[in-house]
Formats: C-alpha cells, structure tokens, sequence
C-alpha cells in the first residue's frame, strides 16, 4: 500500500467512530507517526510505498483505533509546549489548557523581571533562589515544560504512581531536560514533609468528582488513568485543600501557587484558599471557562531565574 493511499484508507476507516474533520486530523497524526514524514513530506511521497514494518504498526494503530482509544495512546507519544512526549495509560493526555496554565507562570516571571533581565544572556548569580514543585506530575509535561523555558530555574516533579514517575524520567532523559522526580502520596501531610520549600508551586490535580464519570466521553472514561482524573463526591476539593495546606509551610516568602481547577468549582476553590490566607486570581481559558487560579502569599510572585 502506497503512502497516499494509506492516509486515505485510515481517514475512510476513521470516519465510522469519527467525525469527518477529526478522522482527517488523526488520520494525519497517525500517518507522520508511521512514516516519519510531516504533511508537506508525505504529499511528496504518496506513491512511495509503505514498508512491510509500516504496514504491520499502521495495522495495530488501526485497530486500536476503532476501540476508541485516543490516538495519543495508540501512537505512544503527544505534543505538550513545543515537546514529543511518550505517553501511556499510565498518565493523563497532556491538554492545551495546561499549556496556558505554564504560559501562566513562565509569563509572570518574566514580567516581575523584564527590567532586571533586560539584555542579560548569561545565568544570573541568584536563579537558584527560583525552586518550582510540580504536584501530580504524571507525564512530566508541566515540570519539564517549565525548566525548559526557564532552565536557571530548579525544578521538581512528584506523583504518588511509580509507573508515571518511570516515564516522566523517561521524557526527561530523552528531552536531555533534568528535572528530580519524587514518589510523593501529596494527601499524606507526613510524606509532604520530605519536600523542601519552594517559591512556585504548580498542579494540574485530579478534579472531576466521580459521579460526573457517566457524563464523559468514554475514550476517557476507559482509557485515562482515573486516580488522575476523578476525586471523591463527598470532598471534591481534597487536593486544593492539601496545596493550600502544603503552601502554608512550604512556600518562600511571596510564593505562588498555580493551579488548573475544575471550571464548576472555580468560587469554591478561590473561597478555600482565601479563606486559608491567600490572595488569589481565577482566569478562563481560551475557550472562555474557568480554569486557573494563581493563589499567592503577600503581593505576586517576584523570583530571579535565568531565561
């Protein structure tokens, strides 16, 4: 089967569980997955055939495919702030609306230190003071994202699932991006405690409560991991309260914590941390919802790094 005629036949195929412009966009993932090809690439090699390994993996994908699972995991990789990552069922799908919570935070430091960075190529004498924990990392896409864009920066990662700790190391060591990875039960206050302070603070918790399970798609549903996904009917809160308790102790002076939130629950959560003496903004994402919340204590973050 020739390469043209490959994306085409998947695209066809697609169309019984897809609709007609996400058959088009997976059919397109897929296929430069396969080949190694982008678009421009393959339309100059349609009449190339496909090799009899190509075949075989295009064939697995296929299948799995049609079982509904996202293409992320049939393909074994998802792109998260100009990064290939690997993933598995062992962690969330990286989202665009976590890009913008890390656009969030590298925008803030920059902006407090525009004036003082002005021109400056080299790492300054002081970016060690900005520390960063990433509560819940899974894939590693917000901690590695993050020391990427500010590599002055220390950075840390922790989960409480080894097999998502396994593959964010992964990540970090392809990406040549070193971040330290901790196993961490983050609702244990006594495990809380082997972490050191920190002046940011960032976290894409679990947040769905697990009676709105029936009201989601099921490529989620059966295929995410859900002790990333959903947290108890009677305590939805549970990981804002413990980032709101941790930030009391382990925030620097004039820290900040940053937090993609369930957009039904956007009030509760700023009335949580409030309530724990925080100052806090809630933003909307880009498609117009709730999202992200920057909870800081005193005025907003103001932390050197080296960009």
């Amino acid at each position: 089967m020739k390469i043209g005629e490959a994306e085409s036949w998947l695209k066809n195929e697609l169309r019984t569980v897809y609709e007609e412009q996400e058959a088009a966009n997976i059919s397109s993932m897929v296929m430069e997955h396969v080949t190694g090809c982008d678009l421009t690439q393959r339309l100059l090699k349609k009449e190339e055939p496909l090799v009899v390994s190509q075949l075989h993996h295009l064939t697995e994908i296929h299948h799995r495919l049609l079982q509904h699972e996202p293409v992320q995991y049939a393909i074994g990789e998802a792109w998260f702030y100009g990064m290939k990552l690997t993933i598995d069922q062992n962690v969330l799908i990286p989202r665009p609306e976590t890009e913008e919570l890390v656009d969030w935070v590298v925008m803030d430091v920059k902006s407090s230190w525009s004036d003082v960075f002005s021109g400056q190529t080299g790492k300054s004498d002081k970016s060690t003071e900005l520390r960063i924990l990433d509560v819940g990392t899974g894939s590693g896409c917000i901690a590695l994202a993050l020391k990427k864009a500010m590599p002055g920066a220390e950075v840390w990662g922790c989960d409480i699932s080894d097999d998502a700790l396994n593959l964010a190391r992964r990540n970090g060591s392809e990406l040549d991006i070193r971040i330290d990875f901790l196993a961490v039960d983050f609702l244990d206050a006594a495990q809380r405690t082997q972490l050191p302070m920190y002046n940011i603070i960032v976290s894409n918790p679990p947040y769905i409560p697990q009676g709105q399970r029936a009201y989601m798609h099921n490529n989620v549903v059966h295929h995410e991991p859900h002790a990333a996904l959903f947290v108890p009917d009677e305590d939805p809160l549970v990981f804002y309260r413990a980032l709101a308790e941790f930030g009391a102790s382990g925030l620097e002076k004039q820290g900040s914590i940053y937090m993609e939130i369930n957009e039904e629950f956007g009030e509760r959560v700023l009335q949580l941390l409030q309530e724990n003496g925080y100052n806090c903004e809630l933003r909307k994402d880009l498609q117009g919802k709730d999202r992200m919340i920057r909870a800081s204590i005193g005025r907003r973050t103001m932390i050197s790094f080296s960009l």
